[in-house]
């Protein structure tokens, strides 16, 4: 099976993918690893979709980094995630990357976000798997997000923080998050992750 390699540090970020990837209904499709080294093990065991992995990761030479992984598995998409300046994201991009996903901080949710936009990129594929999970029921039909709540969703899918939709938007933080339970609501989602999955998998976002 085709997957979604998720590179982490740490086992507790593997742990939190494993999670996040249970409650899209993707455990049997997306796959953490620890490090580099493991990456390019697994890499050499399976056919991959999507390789997520932070810029931090990719260090000290992303662009050799995405190299690399183009030549040991050439089918394989490299999405990066992290605070890239914008000459390394073109320069990893010019690489064979297919994007930088920006996460401003190290914070989960970031991390999670960008596993979510990772997994839709996968979509084609990953979508003849889901459709053999049990999934809760979606809300979206009936269900209609104000034009707000949208900025909001997408900022999330920008993988921007309550703080910098806020500033974007001319809003408070605390109204940044009424909003967003407001939306979490609505979608039927559980954290970022899953409403930026669900508004991918809708056509709320793009």
């Amino acid at each position: 099976m085709r997957t979604v390699l998720v590179c982490v540090k740490t086992p507790q970020a593997g742990q939190k993918i494993s999670a996040c990837a249970t409650r899209m209904g993707l455990a049997q499709a997306v796959k953490s690893v620890e490090g580099s080294p493991e990456l390019f093990l697994e890499l050499g065991r399976r056919q991959v979709d999507v390789v997520l992995v932070d810029v931090a990761l990719a260090a000290p030479d992303p662009v050799k980094f995405v190299k690399t992984v183009r030549a040991r598995s050439p089918r394989t998409g490299v999405l990066l995630s992290g605070a890239a300046d914008p000459r390394t994201a073109a320069m990893v991009v010019a690489a064979g990357a297919r994007g930088v996903i920006r996460t401003p901080s190290n914070n989960s949710d970031d991390l999670l976000v960008a596993l979510a936009q990772a997994i839709m990129f996968a979509s084609p594929t990953l979508q003849r798997v889901t459709e053999t999970v049990p999934r809760q029921r979606s809300t979206l039909q009936g269900m209609k997000l104000t034009e707000r709540e949208l900025q909001v969703l997408r900022g999330m899918s920008e993988g921007k923080s309550n703080a910098e939709i806020g500033r974007d938007l001319f809003v408070s933080e605390d109204t940044v998050k009424t909003h967003a339970r407001r939306m979490f609501r609505k979608l039927g989602a559980r954290d970022r992750a899953h409403a930026v999955a669900e508004a991918f998998r809708s056509g709320l976002v793009c």
